[in-house]
C-alpha cells in the first residue's frame, strides 16, 4: 500500500491519483501517459471526466477502482444504463476505463462488460432469472435488434427509476406504473411512454410475471397523458421532385456551364438522392443496398421500359424481418448517377490479403467518406446529414429534413400522379395504409370533397 504523500497539482488532476491500491510509480506513469500522449481536446475531456466519475461511484459503493475487475466495470455500466445513459455514452465509458487501466499497465477489464438486457436486481428469484435468460435467448433470433436495443433502453431506466422510489420493479405493481407514467409523462411524448409500456410488459411476461401494463388504471394513465400532451407526430418535410430539380442540378457533372469537377462526394450524394426518390427507401434500407443486388431491366421482356433503367432488390424492411426481400425500381437518371459514382468510389483490397492492393469494389452502394479515410457502408445518420447539407446548398431557409424526407416526397408525388393508395403501399412497401395516408394528408386535403366542390362553384354568381 503506498504511503501518504503530498501531491502535485498536475498529479491531484489524475482521477485516480488519490486510489489507496496504485504506488506512486503507477500514478506517474498515469500522467506521464495522460500528458505525453497526442490526442484531441475533447478525448482529454472526456477521459479526465469519465474517471472521475468511475472513482466517484466506486468510493460511495466501497469498490476498487483501479485495477478494476471485470465485476466492478459491469456493475458501474449496469448503473449508469439504469439512469438512463445512452448506449453511446456507455460505449465511451467502456472505452476510457481501458484507456486508462493501459496506461497504468493493468489488464483491460471492459473485455466481455458489456451489459446485455435485462439485468435483474439481486431480489429475483431464481424462476424469473431462469425465464428471462431463456426469452433473451429466443429473443435474439425472434425481435429485430432495434426493437431489443429499445427494450434494453426502456427497460433500464424503468429499473433505474423504480430503485430510486425503492418500488420493486420486477414484478411491478399497476400503482407503480401509473406512478412512472405520471412522473415521467409531462417530458416524454405518447408515443415514447406507449414505447415504455411495451417494453414494461414484454419483461414481466418473459419472467412469468402478470403484465401490470394490461390493468385499467394504466390504461387510464396513459390515455389521460396522451390527452393532457397531445398525440400529434411531426412529419419530415418533404423532398418533392420540385424541391430536388435544383438539388441535382448543382450536382450533376453534364451540366455544360460547369467550371469544377465535381468530387466523389458530389457524385454519391447525387446518386444517394436519387436512388432514395426511385425507391423510396428508408435510410437504414439505403445504406444496405448492395451492388450484387443490382439488375439492368430486361427491354425484351418490358416493352414499355426505357433503356438504362434497372432493379434493386431491398433484401430486409422494417416490414419484413423475416428477409423476403422486394425489388424497386431504379430509372436511367439513378442508374447512370450510380455508375458516375462507381468509376471514382473507393476500392479495398482482396479479402483474403487485407494489406495487399486495392482491387475490391465495396459490397454496399454507398460508402462512408471522410477526410480521415473512407469506410465500406455509411450509416442511417450520415443520410439524414446528406440530405440537410444538400438541401441547404439550395436553400438555406429549409428546415424540417431528416432521412424519412425522401421517401415522403416521392409519396407525396406519386399521389399527385393519380397513384392510388394500394399502389402506394405497394411502392413503398407499407403494411398499413396508416403511414402513407400521414405522409399525404394535407395534399389530399387539397384534393378532398370539400375542395372540388368549392373550386366548382368558382365563377358562378352567388344565389
Amino acid at each position: 500500500m503506498p504511503t501518504d504523500r503530498t501531491l502535485t497539482a498536475t498529479e491531484a488532476a489524475i482521477p485516480f491519483a488519490l486510489v489507496p491500491t496504485l504506488t506512486p510509480a503507477e500514478v506517474e506513469r498515469l500522467r506521464t501517459a495522460f500528458a505525453a500522449r497526442p490526442m484531441a481536446a475533447s478525448t482529454r475531456r472526456a477521459l479526465l471526466g469519465d474517471g472521475r466519475l468511475f472513482v466517484t461511484w466506486c468510493g460511495q459503493t466501497k469498490r476498487q477502482a483501479m485495477p478494476a475487475s471485470r465485476e466492478t466495470v459491469a456493475a458501474f455500466l449496469a448503473a449508469a444504463a439504469a439512469e438512463g445513459r445512452s448506449p453511446a455514452t456507455l460505449r465511451r465509458y467502456r472505452s476510457s476505463l481501458a484507456w486508462w487501466h493501459a496506461a497504468a499497465g493493468f489488464a483491460n477489464p471492459c473485455a466481455g462488460s458489456a451489459v446485455a438486457v435485462p439485468v435483474p436486481g439481486p431480489d429475483l428469484a431464481d424462476a424469473a432469472m431462469a425465464a428471462l435468460r431463456t426469452f433473451m435467448d429466443v429473443a435474439q433470433h425472434g425481435y429485430a435488434k432495434a426493437t431489443l436495443r429499445a427494450a434494453e433502453a426502456d427497460v433500464r431506466l424503468f429499473a433505474g427509476w423504480c430503485g430510486q422510489q425503492g418500488l420493486s420493479w420486477l414484478p411491478a405493481e399497476p400503482a407503480t406504473v401509473g406512478h412512472y407514467i405520471r412522473d415521467l409523462g409531462g417530458s416524454r411524448k405518447p408515443t415514447t411512454v406507449a414505447r415504455y409500456l411495451a417494453s414494461i410488459g414484454l419483461i414481466h411476461r418473459a419472467a412469468g410475471h402478470p403484465d401490470p401494463c394490461r390493468h385499467w388504471s394504466v390504461t387510464l394513465e396513459r390515455r389521460g397523458h396522451a390527452r393532457a400532451v397531445g398525440s400529434e407526430r411531426r412529419q419530415a418535410a418533404p423532398l418533392t421532385d420540385a424541391v430536388l430539380a435544383p438539388i441535382l442540378d448543382r450536382l450533376d457533372p453534364a451540366q455544360p456551364d460547369r467550371s469544377d469537377p465535381l468530387k466523389p462526394i458530389d457524385l454519391r450524394d447525387r446518386a444517394l438522392l436519387l436512388v432514395g426518390r426511385d425507391t423510396l427507401a428508408r435510410a437504414d434500407e439505403l445504406v444496405v443496398l448492395r451492388w450484387a443486388d443490382l439488375r439492368p431491366v430486361d427491354l425484351a421482356l418490358n416493352p414499355d421500359a426505357q433503356p438504362g433503367e434497372a432493379t434493386i432488390r431491398i433484401r430486409r424492411s422494417k416490414t419484413d424481418q423475416e428477409g423476403q426481400g422486394a425489388e424497386a425500381w431504379l430509372s436511367a437518371e439513378a442508374v447512370a448517377a450510380l455508375t458516375a459514382w462507381r468509376a471514382v468510389a473507393p476500392r479495398w483490397p482482396a479479402e483474403a490479403d487485407r494489406e495487399g492492393p486495392l482491387t475490391r469494389d465495396g459490397a454496399f452502394l454507398f460508402c462512408h467518406l471522410s477526410r480521415s479515410g473512407a469506410g465500406e457502408r455509411m450509416s442511417p445518420a450520415a443520410v439524414r446529414r446528406v440530405v440537410e447539407r444538400r438541401t441547404g446548398e439550395a436553400d438555406p431557409l429549409a428546415v424540417g429534413l431528416s432521412g424519412h424526407s425522401l421517401r415522403v416526397g416521392a409519396a407525396q408525388d406519386l399521389l399527385a400522379a393519380g397513384v392510388d393508395l394500394p399502389g402506394l403501399m405497394q411502392a413503398g412497401r407499407w403494411s398499413s395504409p396508416v403511414m402513407p395516408a400521414r405522409y399525404t394528408e394535407r395534399l389530399r386535403a387539397t384534393r378532398g370533397a370539400v375542395a372540388r366542390v368549392r373550386r366548382g362553384k368558382d365563377g358562378r354568381k352567388p344565389l
